[in-house]
């Protein structure tokens, strides 16, 4: 949906974070927020870092006790319970160890795997960022965030100026076939332009809105209508063609057609397109 501001539906939330995350809850594509993805890839190493050295000095400390004769010692590496029991040896360095390790890697696995999370996250639409700085950007919001992170969405005058370390949405809007998208953007933009002295704000938003849903309808019919008369048109052109050699061009050329239209005018992937050219 695009919009335009018309009035403050946020009157009552203070200027700055409040306002901001009011915004993001009514419109959950607009909740748009930094992936961290250096800083967490540093956290990472670092851990990674003490982990092996940690490591190291437990695989020390092990072959040190297993060629001690002392007390129990030498059965620490084969068996877990006399480790338990090295408080009695009055020597519990590799039982610490261990435990400082154990507590470690599971800090570190957590940090792991949220990672592994952030970088499936898909990215921010252009319109919802777009969005972000408007509303930012617009009078009943005040003045606009003061602290160091005023620039992680960019703005209306550097709209490309976001943060390069990435930004994530939590709700991303539908990432439709790319003639869809082309088809939405510029039809919602003309839209807007032409009629929106007839449109009348959005009650919840105080916005002026245009869904793109309708849009996407549209191309689907066309998208089925496409699919429906290829097969036909490329009978009929094969009937018309006399020699085998023409057929056989006709037929790559239909190929190749094929193959345009499901990049087009679908999502569908590598392996579709081959698969459906192939038969």
């Amino acid at each position: 949906m695009n919009k335009a501001k018309c009035f403050d539906p946020f009157a009552h939330n203070a200027k700055g974070y409040a306002k901001l995350a009011a915004q993001m809850g009514q419109l959950p594509e607009t909740a748009i927020f930094r992936r961290f993805g250096a800083l967490n890839a540093r956290n990472l190493l670092y851990l990674q870092s003490e982990l092996t050295s940690l490591e190291e000095a437990l695989e020390k400390a092990e072959d040190i006790d297993s060629k001690n004769g002392k007390g129990e010692k030498d059965k620490y590496a084969a068996d877990y319970y006399w480790l338990q029991m090295s408080e009695h040896d009055g020597d519990t360095y590799q039982l610490k160890l261990m435990m400082k390790i154990r507590s470690l890697l599971k800090e570190y696995n957590k940090a792991l795997y949220y990672q592994s999370a952030l970088f499936r996250l898909e990215r921010p639409d252009k319109f919802d960022l777009r969005d972000i700085q408007g509303f930012m950007n617009d009078d009943s919001m005040g003045l606009p965030l003061t602290g160091p992170d005023q620039s992680i969405w960019g703005s209306c005058t550097e709209p490309d100026q976001f943060c390069k370390d990435g930004l994530v949405s939590l709700r991303p809007r539908e990432r439709p076939d790319p003639f869809s998208k082309w088809l939405a953007e510029h039809a919602i933009m003309f839209r807007h332009r032409v009629f929106k002295m007839f449109k009348s704000p959005d009650s919840v938003h105080g916005m002026i809105g245009y869904h793109d849903s309708s849009v996407f309808r549209l191309t689907a019919w066309l998208n089925g209508m496409i699919a429906s008369v290829l097969p036909v048109v490329s009978i009929v052109c094969l009937i018309n063609v006399g020699t085998v050699v023409s057929r056989l061009g006709v037929i790559a050329g239909f190929n190749i057609l094929i193959s345009i239209c499901l990049r087009v005018f679908t999502d569908a992937k590598r392996k579709d397109v081959f698969a459906v050219t192939a038969v």
